[in-house]
């Protein structure tokens, strides 16, 4: 629109030089090219210095009435919510009194020209407002009125008018002129108030930030508390079970040692019973060291465990060369199963070494593995002995210590117990984890 406005302007020039517009007077009033372009370029440097929407309107109603000769000029800034229209910035002495505006009119759509011009969004030029029946008396009366719309999305965002007290004084050239000068201050407005668009969103999202920061400060200041708290309560339940741990397993080494004494300077047919009471504790004791070494309460490192246990039940078999191959496929179990399952292989332990007291060297495989339909887990205990054993162990009639220990044991396994030579004499029990 300003380059069509450009050369609107040029053919005027043109015009006048070529005698077409030959009225002396009109011709004394018109500003040459190098003047148009003057005015325009000293307006637009001081549109791109404001710095918001006040300074442009003073910008466009001082700037435009010094350089076309206007006696006064007014902007109304227009609601169109309301559909009212404020004076909000005015030059010339009949207007302007200690830097405020006199008598600042609030008009209607469609009151006076102004309001005419919100209303419709176009130009209008009043040569002779005494004619006009829209004319509005200000502060002085005025002989003809010039109003031009500012437009934003083509939605009149502002108006702005100059009276004159002489009639016919406003031209075309000062219509078009107006036009150009609003189409520059629209730009900068675009730009003042996505700036303060921005300024509002930026302001909006540093509350948001600070409180979302607050918020964090105080999420991590709780978290590091309770964390904190976490970790001594952790801290203090490790030292507490290692404690239990270490006095069970001290109390155990207790008993362990009492009847040592006892066995040292008891009878000998006191001593063997001893000697096997000393030989359970141990193995009981054995689980709370595997315990105390893990770290772990409710698990266990069988391979571990089972490694122990088999070197001190060795250590115990009076000289006899006793070879135990283990395999387990499991890692882990829990120490309400390890218990009677340790107290169990101990007992069988010693089954095996009582049948072959005679032998010179005891071979055994040991294998731990899941079950099936019937039973979770089984463990197999079998030697490659080649004659049977010629006792079995009776877990209904006997009434040996022994016996009874693996019936008990068994019951509390929630399991069974298998006997068969199959290659050799083979132990089978299988039982459900139910702890």
């Amino acid at each position: 629109m300003v380059i069509w406005d450009w050369l609107y302007c040029q053919d005027i020039l043109l015009f006048m030089n070529s005698g077409i517009l030959r009225n002396e007077k009109t011709i004394m009033n018109q500003v040459n090219l190098t003047n148009l372009i003057d005015v325009i370029h000293g307006f637009s440097q001081d549109i791109i210095s404001a710095k918001t929407e006040d300074e442009i309107f003073r910008v466009l109603v001082s700037g435009v009435s010094q350089e076309m000769n206007f006696l006064d000029c007014v902007v109304y800034k227009v609601d169109n919510q309301n559909k009212i229209l404020s004076q909000v910035a005015a030059f010339g002495p009949s207007k302007v009194s200690k830097s405020e505006i006199r008598n600042p009119l609030q008009l209607d759509f469609g009151q006076g020209h102004a309001g005419k011009v919100a209303e419709s969004g176009n130009s209008l030029k009043v040569d002779d407002v005494s004619e006009s029946e829209d004319y509005i008396f200000d502060v002085v009366q005025a002989g003809s009125e010039l109003i031009v719309p500012v437009k934003i999305d083509n939605v009149v965002y502002a108006v702005i008018t100059s009276e004159h007290p002489e009639k016919y004084f406003y031209t075309e050239r000062h219509k078009k002129l107006m036009e150009v000068v609003t189409s520059i201050a629209v730009g900068a407005l675009v730009k003042i108030h996505e700036a303060e668009e921005l300024e509002i969103v930026k302001e909006k999202l540093e509350v948001v930030l600070e409180k979302k920061s607050a918020d964090l400060d105080m999420a991590i200041e709780t978290l590091s508390t309770q964390y904190s708290t976490l970790k001594y309560q952790h801290q203090k339940q490790q030292t507490l079970i290692q404690e239990v741990h270490h006095r069970v397993t001290n109390n155990l080494q207790i008993i362990s040692s009492i009847l040592r004494l006892y066995i040292n300077q008891d009878k000998p047919n006191s001593m063997t019973s001893l000697q096997e009471v000393h030989n359970r504790v141990q193995a009981m004791a054995l689980i709370h060291q595997n315990i105390y070494k893990s770290m772990e309460v409710s698990l266990v490192n069988i391979n571990s465990y089972l490694f122990d246990l088999i070197s001190y039940l060795k250590s115990t078999s009076n000289g006899k060369k006793v070879v135990v191959d283990v395999n387990v496929k499991f890692d882990h179990f829990g120490i309400d199963i390890l218990v009677p399952l340790g107290l169990y292989i101990t007992e069988i332990f010693y089954y095996w070494l009582k049948q072959l007291e005679e032998a010179d060297e005891v071979k055994l495989e040991l294998s731990f593995k899941e079950g099936d339909e019937q039973f979770a887990y089984w463990i197999i205990i079998k030697d490659d002995n080649q004659e049977p054993f010629e006792e079995k162990i009776d877990l209904v009639e006997a009434e040996d210590v022994s016996s009874t220990l693996i019936s008990a044991l068994i019951d509390q396994l929630d399991g069974e117990l298998f006997q068969d030579y199959h290659n050799g004499n083979r132990l089978k029990l299988g039982f459900n984890a139910l702890f």
